[in-house]
């Protein structure tokens, strides 16, 4: 049987703590958070790379569009 539970950010690690507790009977298929970002800091090869696109963006802007450019259907 599968259960969708919603649960309150300062009941989580109570509700975690309890199902991890029961291993053998509870498989837990997947956590989703609505509040946690999944942010992560740049590293420098990132930082490099955004430098690079944006100078490549200077040089030849015809490669790039806007939203409004997308044709939709």
């Amino acid at each position: 049987m599968q259960l969708t539970i919603d649960v309150k950010d300062s009941a989580l690690d109570k509700i975690m703590y309890l199902l991890d507790h029961l291993k053998s009977d509870v498989r837990i298929i997947g956590k989703v958070s609505e509040h946690g970002l999944d942010i992560e800091p740049l590293s420098n090869d990132d930082y490099e790379y955004i430098l690079t696109c944006r100078e490549e963006r200077k040089k030849h802007p015809e490669n790039y569009g806007s939203f409004n450019d997308v044709d939709w259907n």
